[in-house]
């Protein structure tokens, strides 16, 4: 049975790169989710990973106009039937247009409309980030400014809007379950040891409190929240780990944050979970 995934988020949250991550993880058969059939064609997937064993970020997608799918069919490792996800790669521009301007292509709608999962991505540090103006503090500032350049919709805006599209396009699963939405905050691996210990969800409380609001009100989706970290590092300034990865490839790095049972927060090394969750295995 085909399960459209659709990985969606704003420019410069790491859709891509992990994209680049996660077939090197389907293909090596070792975490939860495994490949059954190789992919037709994936160039634009080793494009990417060859742009991390370089020691390099891949370059943003943001502008590309043709569409790039990932599709696979796959099974969980401890068995439950097999399917076949459908993980297209849209550009972070074309979600930010749409919630600007409260529509979105029909082909778009209609990949929403077939799927009954979701990967949203929002990021730590991203230059990308618009955080709405505190209007105490800039009351007097404007004032003197007659025409300030718009700074665009504050990014949690767009995260509660992209919610509501997941909200009112994704079907349910064919259980008969809630449509599954794994919340990945990437770049995780760039906070200290305390923020880890708390967890995504409480940076997110702090950093979006919105979001963090409109996750505690949704009824008609079941929300999975995760940290990624594509490689152990930031490989743009950190020297010992992009020499790491130039010298010994891409295994064993990369994890994702997952909260225990008691609410303790542990790095797994299965990129493949967030989207296991939101296929249902």
């Amino acid at each position: 049975m085909s399960r459209s995934v659709v990985l969606l988020g704003g420019p410069d949250t790491g859709k891509t790169n992990y994209i680049g991550r996660v077939w090197p993880a389907l293909d090596a058969a070792k975490g939860r989710l495994q490949i059954v059939q190789q992919p037709s064609d994936i160039t634009f997937v080793l494009e990417v990973t060859d742009h991390l064993h370089s020691g390099n970020f891949a370059p943003r997608s943001e502008h590309a106009v043709a569409r790039r799918d990932f599709e696979a069919v796959v099974r969980g490792r401890d068995g439950g039937g097999e399917a076949s996800i459908v993980i297209p790669d849209i550009s972070g521009e074309l979600w930010l247009n749409a919630v600007k301007h409260a529509e979105i292509s029909v082909d778009w709608m209609d990949e929403l409309c077939r799927s009954s999962g979701a990967v949203l991505f929002v990021r730590v540090g991203s230059d990308q980030d618009i955080r709405p103006l505190d209007w105490v503090t800039s009351r007097r500032m404007m004032t003197r400014v007659r025409s300030p350049d718009d700074p665009g919709l504050p990014t949690q805006v767009v995260l509660c809007e992209l919610i509501r599209f997941l909200e009112m396009s994704l079907t349910s699963r064919s259980c008969g379950g809630l449509p599954r939405v794994s919340l990945v905050v990437s770049a995780w691996d760039l906070v200290d040891r305390e923020v880890f210990s708390r967890g995504p969800k409480a940076w997110l409380e702090r950093e979006y409190p919105l979001v963090a609001g409109r996750l505690g009100d949704i009824e008609r989706l079941d929300v999975q929240v995760f940290g990624l970290s594509i490689v152990g590092g930031d490989l743009r300034v950190d020297e010992d780990c992009r020499s790491a990865v130039q010298e010994e490839g891409l295994d064993g790095r990369g994890w994702i944050a997952v909260e225990g049972p008691n609410g303790e927060w542990t790095k797994d090394d299965d990129l493949t979970l967030p989207i296991a969750w939101a296929v249902g295995v």
